[in-house]
């Protein structure tokens, strides 16, 4: 995913899922692989004229900005 990229953010079966822009990488949030080295997990994502910390698992890309 880069900048711009619309995406849906889904937050399971009872919620409703929104579209929304990605920003960048939340490299605050990482998990660590087996060797420890850094897994982004999570990423900046705007909605509803708010930025949210969104996990990876629940985006995904519906239009690249290119």
């Amino acid at each position: 995913m880069k900048a711009g990229d619309l995406v849906k953010v889904t937050f399971g079966p009872y919620e409703k899922p929104v579209l929304g822009v990605f920003i960048r990488d939340d490299t605050v949030a990482i998990g660590r692989d087996p060797q420890g080295f850094p897994i982004i997990a999570r990423a900046y994502v705007l909605w509803e004229g708010q930025v949210y910390s969104t996990a990876l698992d629940q985006m995904e890309v519906i239009s690249e900005s290119r």
